[in-house]
């Protein structure tokens, strides 16, 4: 596919890594120099100087042969534009970064009288096929963890049939035995064993090591009874303290205190705290440093279910959670704006990371789509993706039992789903026209898995 990505900031940069790796063809338009200089010396990518909203610079990048246009620029309004011009001009599919809410719903026009017919004025009227809100992607992923008996998040496939859940190795139970003689209650496939941010080979000799984790892929009403095997199932969360009066911070407990959650928000500029009293009038606003272990007890922090980090310094919001994971908070979360400090936010015992650049490319690789392809996610910090095939019954795939296949060793079929049967794990079987698969492989050898179902 030829991708042209409008704005080189960092969502853009690491959508623009994403696509590479996969084999696309990726432009990336941007007006800062210092910008382009960073894109080129990263990425094996052009870069083109100059305003995405206008036709010339749109003209430049060949944006009629554009098979997606990406508008992820930080102004609502660039985005827009570049998008309804890109459309014009030729562009296949376009999606924009759009942060305000207003701009994405329905609008309809008043009637000239009483009888006229009234106008409504959609999305794609404005040449827009998909909106991105960043920030409220994570708002979602967040709830939907805290509402959950587990604190990691779950990707669902095969309309929710099938999941896929990473689960840690903590205490003594599990650490130290090999993965072959660890007997799981339902059936799964282990699809990835990360250890110390690595992804190592599986296999049943592996010995599991404190702090590893692995990727299950089970029947949705199977995962539970796994979990157990891993930790306690915790009650979802009813008392929740957020740290940063962030956007993301906003949306996040406005939509928790609509669940019946009882939310404080703790934020340290007056001005932004008494701003949040007019937004969120069900939510405690407290003004105060997050960082100051006293206050944070005074506040009743310890007695909270979970503590969310949510401003938009990733190094604050890593200080506040480990705070709060010393005062004993059962579940922490922080938001991030940077990958690379992932692998410091587990080491430290947070437990989810909530990485918006990451949640954005993850819904933007549901319409990078591949041949087949109705359902993907990213996993292990983008480095591993998981996809669902349907197959056709001309793929080269089809009518072939798995262990007759010359199957790439980076990836792994985690799952069968055949008229809502799902067959896991699937090593003998044989793939019909019309079945779901569920693969998990690296990035790149995508490619070679596509021509498989096409």
């Amino acid at each position: 596919m030829y991708v042209i990505i409008a704005g080189g900031g960092i969502i853009g940069t690491h959508i623009a890594s994403l696509l590479t790796d996969e084999g696309h063809e990726v432009v990336v338009l941007e007006q800062s120099e210092a910008a382009q200089k960073n894109i080129r010396s990263r990425l094996d990518v052009k870069t083109i100087g100059g305003n995405a909203a206008t036709p010339k610079i749109l003209k430049e990048a060949e944006v009629e042969r554009a098979d997606l246009v990406l508008a992820v620029t930080n102004n609502d309004e660039t985005n827009m534009i570049t998008c309804f011009m890109a459309k014009e001009m030729g562009a296949v599919t376009t999606a924009a970064r759009i942060r305000n809410p207003d701009y994405s719903g329905y609008f309809i026009a008043p009637a000239k009288s009483a009888s006229a017919p009234r106008k409504i004025v959609r999305p794609k009227s404005l040449g827009i096929d998909v909106f991105i809100n960043p920030e409220a992607e994570a708002a979602t992923e967040i709830m939907d963890v805290l509402s959950s008996f587990y604190s990691t998040p779950v990707e669902n496939f095969a309309n929710g049939l099938v999941q896929i859940r990473e689960f840690k190795i903590e205490g003594e139970a599990l650490a130290g035995k090999k993965l072959g003689e660890i007997n799981f209650p339902k059936p799964c496939v282990i699809v990835a064993i990360i250890h110390k941010g690595e992804i190592i080979t599986t296999s049943n000799e592996v010995i599991l090591s404190e702090g590893d984790s692995l990727h299950l892929v089970a029947s949705s009403e199977y995962m539970p009874e796994l979990g157990k095997l891993f930790s306690q199932p915790k009650r979802p969360a009813r008392k929740v303290v957020i740290f940063g009066g962030s956007r993301i911070g906003i949306l996040t407990a406005s939509g928790l205190q609509k669940r019946g959650v009882k939310v404080k928000i703790i934020e340290s500029d007056a001005a932004r705290s008494q701003e949040m009293t007019t937004l969120l009038e069900k939510v405690d606003i407290l003004l105060g440093d997050g960082t100051d272990r006293n206050f944070l007890i005074e506040q009743g922090v310890p007695s909270a279910d979970a503590f969310v980090a949510t401003s938009e310094t990733d190094e604050l919001n890593i200080l506040c959670a480990l705070l709060a994971k010393t005062l004993g908070v059962p579940r922490v979360m922080v938001v991030l704006s940077k990958p690379g400090y992932i692998p410091l936010a587990e080491a430290i015992g947070i437990d989810v990371a909530a990485v918006h650049t990451i949640l954005t490319a993850n819904k933007i690789t549901r319409f990078v789509l591949h041949g087949g392809v109705v359902s993907t996610a990213l996993l292990e910090g983008q480095q591993l993706e998981a996809i669902e095939f349907v197959t056709s019954s001309q793929a080269p795939i089809a009518n072939k039992r798995i262990s007759d296949l010359d199957f790439p060793k980076e990836a792994t079929i985690g799952a069968i789903v055949r008229n809502e049967t799902i067959i896991i794990p699937p090593y003998e079987s044989e793939i019909l026209p019309g079945d779901h698969v569920i693969i998990i492989t690296t990035l790149p050898v995508i490619h070679t898995i596509e021509k498989l179902f096409m």
